[in-house]
């Protein structure tokens, strides 16, 4: 029996060593993920069961890591738990375009209760890898010259401190590069919400050469 057990203690080591190793690396790669981020997809759509939805959107991972995803933020509009937004890197823009508009899947969606879904592309210019909170806000708008825009979005920095507002991303539409979206975590949802609809920042983005109608969404994360 000694003998035995003599035998059997290495490999239970070895096959702990086995169990141990591809988390490791795994949990190290994520690490490693959310310092940077380059290509981005933002995916809203609604769903009918958030429930029924999300552990069959969870079974889907490796299918989404084959077409170049990788999903790294769930969330839902705030007040609006029905209307998700999936951020996720990505690889290959054209091939995770095109595994989006694939028949089967618009199809297996559906099924699960999903409507109106819509992919938008990013290039992430800025990224803060310190970001925390789970409530952010979200303003795209369109500029005349980004080079002009940013000088004057980077004076403001003091105003968004002060409201309640930590920048996490900077990023251009791939398709579409003179539109803009700006993520800032939330620390006061009161202050920051009277922020974004106050004239001064209006007249501000206008100085900086906006010239669109900004779009200013409210998203929790759903994890």
């Amino acid at each position: 029996m000694k003998i035995l057990k003599t035998m059997l203690n290495p490999l239970r080591h070895a096959l702990m060593l086995l169990l141990i190793i591809p988390f490791s690396s795994s949990f190290a790669q994520n690490q490693e993920m959310n310092k940077s981020l380059d290509k981005i997809v933002e995916t809203t759509f609604h769903v009918k069961d958030f429930n029924v939805w999300k552990p069959l959107f969870m079974k889907d991972s490796l299918l989404r890591k084959q077409n170049g995803i990788q999903t790294i933020v769930i969330s839902s509009q705030v007040g609006h738990p029905h209307k998700m937004m999936n951020v996720g890197t990505v690889a290959d823009v054209e091939k995770a375009r095109a595994s989006m508009k694939d028949p089967a899947f618009l199809e297996r969606i559906k099924m699960r209760g999903v409507s109106d879904p819509k992919a938008e592309f990013y290039q992430v210019i800025r990224f803060n890898p310190d970001s925390k909170e789970t409530k952010w806000a979200i303003m795209t708008h369109k500029v005349k010259d980004f080079d002009a825009w940013i000088i004057g979005f980077d004076k403001g920095k003091p105003m968004r401190d002060s409201a309640g507002l930590i920048d996490v991303v900077v990023a251009r539409n791939i398709d579409d590069p003179s539109i803009v979206q700006v993520v800032c975590d939330i620390t006061d949802m009161e202050k920051a919400k009277a922020f974004m609809n106050s004239p001064m920042l209006k007249e501000k983005m206008k100085q900086a050469g906006v010239i669109s109608t900004p779009r200013i969404e409210y998203y929790e994360s759903r994890e």
